[in-house]
């Protein structure tokens, strides 16, 4: 499966976007982290092992989300504001999960989303890889 880029050049454009970027990821289909992950000097607010829940997590979210693919269409991201921090997980190939969580403070996370599904656009789960 060509890619014009990796998954770790991914991470790197996406931290370009905002320092209120906190955290990319790209999550395999199993639940680990294959690339990414905390920007350099933040710490995280949860310890390994429940950062490995999370991943988990978002991973069943997504997977039970295809159950209403047929009704809705594909999911094309999720967005989630907590009470410390805002999440936004998209699709990617091969059932891998782009993470990318946000400071609270970011009032601009609708510009972030947009420009990281223009730079997901290769790695669609709509599109045909040969």
């Amino acid at each position: 499966m060509p890619f014009v880029g990796s998954f770790d050049q991914l991470c790197v454009n996406i931290f370009e976007l905002s320092s209120n970027i906190r955290f990319v990821g790209i999550i395999s289909g199993m639940g680990d982290l294959v690339a990414g992950g905390m920007r350099e000097g933040i710490q995280s607010m949860e310890d390994r092992e429940n950062s490995s829940k999370l991943y988990l997590e978002f991973l069943l979210r997504s997977e039970m989300r295809k159950d209403q693919d047929a009704e809705f269409g594909k999911t094309v991201y999720s967005f989630s504001e907590r009470e410390r921090i805002k999440f936004a997980v998209f699709p990617l190939v091969r059932n891998h999960l782009l993470m990318v969580s946000m400071e609270k403070k970011e009032s601009n996370h609708d510009g972030i989303i947009e420009k990281i599904l223009n730079l997901t656009n290769e790695y669609d789960t709509n599109a045909n890889h040969t």
